[in-house]
């Protein structure tokens, strides 16, 4: 099922066609795999990598360039689950007065921030005056490298 709210797009774990994919063993770190390895092929289902509480679970897709630095990008897939406790650091989808946003949350003292990862876009201060809600806690995010 897919519903749009906004500019973002949420998506259910239906909708995505994560069936299992090969893994090569062993795991190799950023550079070339030793010729002598031998590579066992396992599968991999990538939802039960990414969903730790299926129900409480679901896929937003990116638009905007205020989470760049966090490695977000406009068009990427990101997983939320809403069964955890936002913390200090965690990168969340907020809603604040009726729109969604993605950022970093930071505890100061006694202030909540919302923090972009982008130079051009300014933290945002929660104030009691505001309507504001973490949908839930960004466990994965999903892009292309090409």
């Amino acid at each position: 099922m897919k519903t749009s709210k906004d500019n973002l797009s949420f998506h259910s774990f239906s909708d995505l066609n994560l069936d299992e994919i090969k893994l090569a063993e062993p795991s190799v770190a950023a550079g070339f795999p030793s010729p002598a390895d031998d590579f066992i092929e396992m599968e991999i289902n990538l939802q039960d990598y990414i969903v730790k509480n299926k129900e409480a679970t679901f896929c937003v897709k990116v638009e905007g360039t205020s989470m760049t630095k966090a490695g977000i990008n406009s068009g990427d897939i990101m997983i939320v689950d809403r069964s955890l406790y936002p913390k200090h650091n965690d990168i969340v989808l907020a809603v604040i007065d009726g729109e969604f946003t993605v950022k970093r949350i930071a505890v100061n003292d006694d202030s909540l921030y919302l923090v972009p990862e982008n130079d051009s876009f300014s933290p945002i201060k929660i104030t009691e005056s505001m309507n504001f809600q973490v949908w839930g806690v960004i466990t994965h995010i999903i892009h292309k490298a090409r």
